[in-house]
């Protein structure tokens, strides 16, 4: 299967990938040519059909992410890295045998340069560095090179934007551009080519979609048909429950719709939804029904997509947050094992142990984050602290009278 994908980049860099690929009969490359990072958006809008997306660096990408956010193909940039850096010093101090610390540079990460020289083991400072922005003013990049020449501060520019060379050439500022390596080119093609790839398995995953109503009438039934068309789904009716038949990939359009999500609005209080995607017919309304429950554990209109993977993920519209419904690791199984709490439940523990900036947290803490009460929470705190999963560091004093709230730590391995 030949896999396209679109490359959006200055024409230096667009001859540089056809080269790198023209010996290869597994991908097929549709090139986008700009003269400055901020066309990147125009471009987006001329893109014919492809597989995947790759942009020259993070500053075309940058500039067109908010056109390529509700994409449903993979995009990337090629990330510059301590390869790219080295690469480029080495060349400045081999070939034009140049001091270096008489050199300006803009990069995207300063911790790039950083690694490098201490890589070499030497003391070498690069004074003039500029750290790339987002969304940031070509000029003022070129600007930051030619006022250090004007000044006779630097010998040499080492610019990661096309234009700024352009711009520096015309001004006889002497100037390169940061090499990028082959081997970088090349990985970056062949992981957006792999991305291209499962993306495309997943999406042509079979998925169901169930619709459980609470009274049936004549406006229920136009309000599915509708989603049906959009979703480009079949239907059909049972005993007050309709199920949509569809893929994948359907559904993750959807998800980024206005039209689907401004239709499903109007289910509001009338039905609950959820989706569901597997390896057969069975298992994804297996899928779809188990996610069905979580919905009705909630007053919430939203609804879920649990996917082949036991990853439960929602609730949309308002969260698009992952939940893992199975565990494999050895430890985890072990522990849901002795303290009875499900998969989803561990889950969470260990989301709200990542999201947070201090180890230690509250009942009261946990249950915001849970979505329970603070009973539960501390329900759920016993059985971890009776298994050594959790213990009790300290007491909190509250801000009103009463007993002081307890300090809780986990004692289990959270970034499995």
């Amino acid at each position: 299967m030949k896999v396209k994908i679109a490359i959006i980049g200055s024409t230096d860099f667009c001859g540089r990938t056809e080269q790198l690929v023209i010996n290869r009969n597994d991908i097929e490359l549709d090139w986008y040519r700009y003269n400055e990072p901020q066309e990147a958006p125009h471009l987006i809008r001329t893109l014919k059909p492809c597989d995947a997306i790759l942009f020259s660096g993070s500053l075309p990408y940058t500039y067109a992410k908010k056109a390529i956010e509700n994409f449903p193909i993979p995009t990337l940039y090629l990330k510059q890295d301590e390869t790219a850096v080295a690469i480029t010093l080495l060349h400045l101090a081999a070939q034009k045998q140049l001091d270096l610390n008489r050199i300006s540079i803009d990069i995207r990460e300063k911790v790039h340069i950083d690694h490098v020289i201490n890589d070499l083991n030497q003391i070498i400072e690069l004074p003039f560095i500029h750290v790339l922005q987002d969304d940031e003013v070509i000029q003022d990049i070129s600007s930051f090179h030619e006022q250090l020449s004007l000044l006779s501060k630097t010998d040499m520019a080492i610019t990661s934007v096309h234009a700024v060379y352009e711009q520096l050439k015309q001004q006889n500022i002497p100037t390169i551009k940061m090499i990028d390596p082959e081997s970088s080119i090349v990985q970056s093609i062949e992981l957006a080519k792999q991305q291209a790839i499962l993306q495309k398995s997943n999406s042509a995953q079979i998925a169901v979609g169930v619709i459980q109503v609470r009274e049936h009438n004549q406006n229920i039934e136009s309000v599915v048909e509708q989603l049906a068309t959009l979703m480009q789904a079949r239907w059909s009716e049972q005993q007050g429950e309709y199920t949509l038949f569809t893929t994948m990939g359907n559904i993750e359009y959807s998800i980024k719709n206005h039209e689907f999500l401004t239709l499903y609005q109007t289910l509001d209080s009338q039905a609950k939804l959820a989706f569901g995607c597997g390896e057969t017919i069975v298992d994804a309304t297996e899928n779809a029904q188990f996610a069905l429950e979580f919905i009705k554990k909630t007053d919430d209109h939203s609804f879920y997509v649990l996917d082949s993977n036991k990853k439960l993920h929602g609730p949309f519209p308002q969260s698009h947050s992952t939940i893992e419904m199975k565990i494999h690791e050895p430890a985890l199984v072990e522990m849901a094992v002795k303290t009875k709490l499900s998969p989803s439940n561990i889950s969470k523990l260990m989301t709200f142990s990542k999201s947070r900036q201090s180890k230690q947290f509250t009942a009261n803490d946990l249950a915001l984050h849970l979505n329970v009460t603070r009973r539960t929470a501390e329900r759920i705190l016993k059985r971890l602290v009776e298994f050594n999963y959790a213990k009790i560091i300290g007491e909190e004093m509250t801000y009103r009278q009463g007993r002081p709230r307890a300090l809780y730590e986990f004692n289990f391995p959270t970034y499995t």
